[in-house]
């Protein structure tokens, strides 16, 4: 199950955005994962939430909620790939003290820009 972020693609991404803007999104992101962390009804199964947060596409984020374990660490990883590198620390976003963030290179070779997939949420 998962919510895309909910405004037009141009206001947080492409040439006309702005970091604070993009920052701004990404964070009330975050803010809904962890209520959505903190009202889980941990005794049905599994279950974590995340951001999946797409850079510099960040009209293709996400706040996810995972069921499985394997389909979650297979966007979450077990480590930050792109370490020591932070989406957080470039956007000066609070990250909820229980979530972990890592970060992937997605770029493919007709992308015109690096992409990355930053997953901020719960530890598998």
């Amino acid at each position: 199950m998962h919510w895309k972020i909910p405004v037009p693609n141009t206001l947080v991404q492409g040439p006309q955005t702005r970091l604070e803007l993009q920052a701004f999104c990404a964070q009330q992101m975050l803010e809904a994962a962890a209520h959505l962390s903190q009202a889980a009804d941990r005794s049905q199964g599994y279950y974590r939430t995340a951001c999946i947060l797409v850079w510099p596409w960040m009209h293709q984020s996400e706040v996810t909620v995972f069921y499985d374990r394997d389909y979650y660490l297979s966007f979450l990883g077990q480590a930050n790939g792109l370490s020591p590198a932070s989406l957080s620390d470039r956007l000066s976003l609070k990250v909820p003290s229980h979530f972990v963030e890592h970060g992937h290179d997605v770029t493919q070779a007709d992308d015109e820009l690096a992409v990355q997939w930053w997953c901020i949420g719960e530890p598998a």
